[in-house]
C-alpha cells in the first residue's frame, strides 16, 4: 500500500509544487512590476545679460549607479527651457520601487554631433566659452523618488544657471562650472506629480528704478537677508538658498512672473532689483518690500499644492 501510494502521489505533489511556484512568481511580478519614466530638463534664469545660451551635453544618465536604457547623448540649451518649459531628455522603463539617486554625466569636450566643445556658454556676441578644460563632469543628485508599477512618472531636472556657472576674471576663460558641491545643489530633482506652479502679477505703489526685477522662492522661515544678499563662497552666489527663482517680465502696466515645478509646501517670496553694469552683467541693488495676495486673500506665505496653480498678486511698496 505504501509503495502504491508513493507511486500515485509523487507526480501529483510534483505538479502542485510547480503550479505553486509559478503562481508565486506571477504574484511577485505583479507586485513589483515596472513603470515608464520621462526625464526632462528645465532652467531657472541667469542674471548675466551677456549670456545668450548655456549648452550642456549629457552623455549618460544613471539611476542608483546603473545607466538607463533608451537614452542617447544629447546637447541641450538650458536657457531655451524656462518658466515651465522643459526638454524631454530620455524615456525609459524601470522596476517599480524607491530610488535614492540620479547621476548626470556631462561631456565637456564634444557635443552630440561630435563637435567641440560639449559644455559651453554662448554669449550675445556669438563667442563660445568652454565650461571645463577637458573631460567629463559627474553630478550625482541624492534625492529619493519612486517609480509606480504600470504608471508613467515624469522626473524634472531643474538647473539653476546662476548657481551652476560662475564668472572668471580671466577674460579668455570667462566662465566655468561652479564647484562640485555648488553644481550639485544647483540642480533640483522633482517628481512632476508632486509640484505646483506659482503664477504672479507684479505691481508697484512706488517707482523702483531697476533694469531687472527677480523673485526668489524660499521655504518658509529659511530666508536671512544678511546672508542671502551677501555673495557666498568662492563662487560668490547671491540668494544661494532660494529653492527657485524667476524674472519679472512684461511692460510697466502688465508685469508677471512664473515659478514652475515648486514642490508642495509653504514658501516666502522675496523680490530684488538689479541694475546693469558696464560689463553687461546685472548687479544686485536692493531688496524690495512686497505685500502679497494669494488667490484674492492677503498672505505672508504661498502654500503650493501638487498639481495646482497658485495665483499671487505682488505689490511693491518700497525698499
Amino acid at each position: 500500500m505504501k509503495s502504491l501510494f508513493s507511486t500515485r502521489m509523487k507526480p501529483l505533489l510534483f505538479a502542485c509544487v510547480i503550479l505553486f511556484s509559478q503562481a508565486c512568481s506571477k504574484s511577485s511580478d505583479n507586485v513589483i512590476g515596472s513603470g515608464d519614466v520621462d526625464f526632462q530638463m528645465t532652467d531657472a534664469p541667469s542674471d548675466d545679460a551677456s549670456i545668450n545660451g548655456v549648452f550642456v551635453t549629457v552623455s549618460d544618465i544613471k539611476v542608483d549607479g546603473t545607466s538607463i536604457s533608451g537614452f542617447s547623448k544629447q546637447t541641450i540649451d538650458l536657457k531655451a527651457f524656462q518658466e515651465g518649459n522643459a526638454k524631454l531628455v530620455a524615456t525609459t522603463r524601470l522596476t517599480a520601487k524607491d530610488y535614492s539617486n540620479l547621476t548626470l554625466v556631462l561631456d565637456a569636450d564634444a557635443d552630440a554631433t561630435g563637435a567641440a566643445p560639449g559644455c559651453y556658454v554662448l554669449t550675445t556676441d556669438g563667442t563660445k566659452y568652454k565650461l571645463k578644460s577637458s573631460g567629463t563632469i559627474t553630478v550625482t543628485l541624492n534625492n529619493s523618488w519612486t517609480v509606480v508599477a504600470n504608471s508613467k512618472s515624469t522626473i524634472i531636472l531643474d538647473f539653476n544657471i546662476r548657481k551652476a556657472i560662475r564668472q572668471i576674471s580671466d577674460q579668455a576663460i570667462r566662465y566655468n562650472f561652479s564647484s562640485s558641491d555648488n553644481l550639485q545643489t544647483s540642480i533640483r530633482l522633482v517628481n512632476q506629480s508632486k509640484v505646483g506652479t506659482i503664477n504672479g502679477n507684479y505691481s508697484e505703489t512706488t517707482t523702483i528704478t531697476a533694469d531687472k526685477i527677480f523673485v526668489y522662492a524660499y521655504k518658509k522661515g529659511t530666508f536671512d537677508s544678511g546672508i542671502e544678499t551677501t555673495p557666498q563662497g568662492d563662487d560668490a552666489i547671491l540668494f544661494k538658498n532660494a529653492v527657485t527663482s524667476a524674472e519679472v517680465r512684461g511692460s510697466l502696466s502688465a508685469r508677471s512672473y512664473k515659478l514652475a515645478y515648486v514642490e508642495a509646501g509653504d514658501y516666502e517670496l522675496h523680490f530684488a532689483s538689479y541694475i546693469k553694469d558696464v560689463s553687461n552683467h546685472y548687479v544686485f541693488q536692493n531688496l524690495l518690500t512686497a505685500q502679497l495676495s494669494v488667490n484674492g486673500s492677503a498672505a505672508s506665505v504661498v502654500t503650493v499644492q501638487a498639481g495646482i496653480n497658485s495665483s499671487v498678486s505682488s505689490t511693491i511698496t518700497g525698499i
